[in-house]
């Protein structure tokens, strides 16, 4: 055999170098795989800022929509006092008063208020917590747009907060950056951060109670890479809470379980989310996270052996609202378009989907067939879980927000109810937490050197969603009314006969609706200076109301709001409607001058308004 001294040194430098290469090139993908996650990290808390910006900056920039007027009604105590005369003109300053705190003298008088809250909402489909807490917020800084709703946003920015703690011990530093990203910019929690109802705050309390009973089971995955679930039984044991730690872990979870409740009943579906993650992660001690679980529906139980019996008995039309019509098949299918509409609202158009064609119908056609897009985008996520081996994060995400989803629309199949669909799906918004976790666990842990690019282009759609809403749509239409009340010109700000026509004897506000959420808008946003009269009467009443009030006083200017979608005693078809509205404007022309004309839209059809100014002719 022929040995060569050369070739033994020169296979020994060869393998030498190939492992400086390896080596090298090991020690290079390491510093691009930091340098991406890195740059994903800061992408992803620029997200976050951006989410808590765009709150601030978009707080007061629509009006109140129907309900939120609702909300400052019944947060003032005064539900009782609002009292709309029957078809005869009113003094602007006579119903003003009630969309305020009234003047107290003591704190006896105080309480007194909080009682006739607490009254006033047994007439009302919700409990009362966001009210009252509304109540103490608006007595602190007043009922402006700003102030009302700045409660709401604030409990945004601290669900943004625990939702971080949340997603990180449950998919690690990383994947709970991106579950709050997705979060602060998720277009339905954003609109409903910025909305003065109970939405906002049904989040907070889902992710408090979640994450308490998270750090209860001892479940933390911030620190850990390796690929077991959870810990082992003996290490859970081991490293327990005790003490006062414990206790006060305990009373969280069931103070914040109990304040959901008291926000909204649909809340109940998010104990069963959380029932089914205790058997999942820690069935050991099943009993004592039931006996906490089970507090949080026991503090509840003074308000709904009272309250919400008094509701049931005086709002059972709410049932009837929310039940299905037609038959088996009809009935199936409209649980399905609820459950598409609901899941696409959840996870990609927000609240745009409210301003999408047909205006008036609840349910729309191009975002039934998006949400079945998002449906398959959902369960390509479960696949890619199962296919990484991620079984824990597929389930322990999926029970915190797909199960509760599927829980809602299983219970309105069976009890044939359309609450899932209900709201465009905010009367169940308390699973969107969970739909938006499942989400950030698909990005986290499957989709390998993809991640940065489809985290940050999701989070890229979700602000064109929100641009597209906010920016693209607006509702101001009552302040233009406002607008036309409080000068003597036209809506394009040009002056009829050089007169001023804004003293309050002389200008009436007539609106063809007693909807009491579209007479307090009104009400809300005149100048209650000007002090005009107004009249509000259904679509059929309407004309022959406005005859005898123009007979019993002479007003110089008459502002004529026809509302599009009056809501309460519609005309049954257009036809109808249309003729109700020709003969109210066959009578102000035969007595008036039409010297401006204006059609009015706002983000849903309650906003949709036509608005004609009336000037009494020139001697």
């Amino acid at each position: 055999m022929n040995y060569s001294p050369f070739k033994f040194f020169s296979s020994k430098l060869n393998l030498k170098l190939r492992s400086k290469y390896t080596l090298s090139r090991a020690y290079s993908t390491q510093l691009s795989e930091a340098t991406a996650s890195r740059f994903l990290q800061g992408c992803l808390i620029l997200s976050i800022v951006l989410g808590v910006g765009l709150r601030f900056l978009w707080i007061g920039k629509r009006e109140f929509w129907y309900d939120e007027v609702l909300s400052v009604l019944l947060s003032t105590g005064q539900k009782s006092a609002y009292q709309l005369p029957e078809n005869v003109p009113f003094s602007l300053s006579d119903l003003a008063s009630v969309l305020k705190i009234p003047p107290e003298n003591g704190l006896l008088y105080a309480l007194q208020t909080v009682k006739a809250l607490l009254k006033g909402n047994l007439s009302e489909p919700h409990p009362p917590l966001l009210y009252l807490a509304e109540h103490g917020w608006m007595r602190l800084f007043g009922n402006s747009e700003i102030a009302t709703r700045s409660l709401v946003m604030l409990a945004s920015l601290v669900t943004l907060t625990v939702a971080y703690f949340l997603g990180r011990r449950i998919l690690g530093q990383r994947g709970g950056l991106i579950f709050t990203a997705l979060l602060a910019l998720n277009p339905f929690f954003l609109s409903h951060s910025l909305n003065l109802r109970m939405y906002s705050p049904l989040a907070l309390w889902a992710c408090l109670s979640a994450l308490c009973l998270m750090i209860l089971m001892n479940v933390d995955r911030s620190a850990s890479t390796a690929s077991t679930a959870s810990l082992a039984t003996s290490e859970r044991a081991a490293n327990r809470l005790g003490g006062w730690r414990l206790w006060l872990l305990r009373g969280t979870v069931a103070l914040a379980l109990t304040a959901g409740l008291m926000t909204q009943y649909l809340f109940g579906y998010w104990f069963f989310a959380l029932a089914a993650a205790v058997l999942f992660l820690d069935r050991k001690h099943w009993f004592m996270h039931a006996l906490t679980l089970g507090s949080g529906a026991v503090l509840f139980m003074p308000w709904a052996l009272w309250g919400t019996l008094k509701q049931l008995s005086n709002r059972r039309d709410v049932l009837e609202r929310i039940s299905a019509n037609g038959g088996f098949l009809n009935s199936m299918a409209q649980h399905g378009r609820d459950f598409s509409q609901t899941l696409a609202n959840y996870l990609l158009l927000g609240h745009l989907t409210t301003g999408m064609e047909p205006m008036a119908e609840p349910i729309k056609p191009m975002a039934v067939a998006i949400g079945w897009g998002v449906f398959g985008f959902v369960l390509m996520c479960a696949v890619n879980l199962y296919r990484r081996r991620q079984y824990w994060v597929l389930v322990t995400c999926g029970l915190l927000g797909l199960f509760p989803l599927l829980l809602a629309l299983g219970v309105d199949v069976v009890a044939n109810k359309n609450t899932l669909g209900f709201g465009w799906g905010r009367a169940t918004i308390v699973v969107l937490p969970g739909c938006v976790l499942f989400v950030a666990a698909w990005l986290e842990k499957a989709t390998g050197r993809w991640q940065a690019l489809l985290t940050m282009g999701l989070l890229a759609v979700y602000l064109a969603v929100n641009v597209g809403d906010f920016v693209g749509r607006d509702r101001q239409m009552f302040h233009q009314v406002n607008a036309a009340l409080l000068s003597g010109a036209d809506l394009s700000g040009t002056d009829l006969l050089g007169t001023d026509l804004s003293s309050t004897e002389l200008t009436l506000v007539v609106m063809n609706s007693r909807a009491w959420g579209h007479v307090n808008r009104l009400t809300y946003y005149l100048d209650e200076q000007a002090n005009p009269d107004v009249l509000a009467a259904a679509p059929a009443e309407i004309t022959a109301a406005l005859e005898q009030a123009l007979n019993k006083k002479n007003y110089a200017r008459v502002l004529w709001l026809q509302a599009n979608y009056p809501l309460w005693d519609k005309p049954e078809t257009e036809a109808e409607a249309r003729t109700f509205i020709t003969a109210t404007d066959e009578l102000l022309q035969s007595r008036y001058q039409l010297m401006a004309q204006q059609s009015l839209r706002g983000t849903m059809n309650l906003d949709s308004f036509e608005l004609q100014v009336y000037q009494r002719p020139a001697a």
